[in-house]
């Protein structure tokens, strides 16, 4: 009898890979806080969506997974926030973004998905908002 005898170093699986930090790619985005901000607004939403068809085919586990990351790329936009009184905005995104984070916290065990729908469609709807505060302001080219 043989046993299939695989040791932890051994597993290669994507999420417990190291992660590979490219100075390059961190310069241009501390240049550019603005464009850090859309990619966080992004993959948020990315996130957001791979967790509800992950709901939607029963995949308990890996929505799991998703939802936490949603709630790791929130905290990192609200740490982007100044909060002082010239900037009342920051208030109300950080309401927005407190508002999607308790919607997803509800989404975890929902039977449906109304919850997670619920934080997807803000925070898709701040996502096209900056993108579009962005090409007003000649940010982000039209075609980028």
């Amino acid at each position: 009898m043989t046993t299939n005898q695989t040791m932890t170093s051994d597993v290669k699986a994507p999420i417990l890979q190291e992660y590979n930090r490219n100075p390059d790619t961190e310069s241009k985005l501390a240049d550019n806080p603005s464009k850090t901000i859309l990619l966080l607004l992004q993959g948020v939403v990315d996130k957001g969506n791979l967790a509800k068809v992950c709901h939607q085919s029963n995949a308990l586990v890996e929505k799991g997974f998703h939802l936490g990351r949603m709630t790791t790329i929130l905290d990192a936009l609200r740490d982007r926030l100044s909060m002082s009184e010239n900037t009342p905005l920051a208030y109300d995104l950080d309401e927005l973004y407190r508002y999607a984070d308790k919607s997803i916290q509800e989404a975890v065990f929902e039977k449906d998905s109304f919850y997670l729908d619920s934080a997807i469609e803000i925070l898709t709807e701040v996502r096209d908002a900056w993108l579009e505060m962005m090409h007003q302001t000649g940010q982000l080219a039209e075609n980028g």
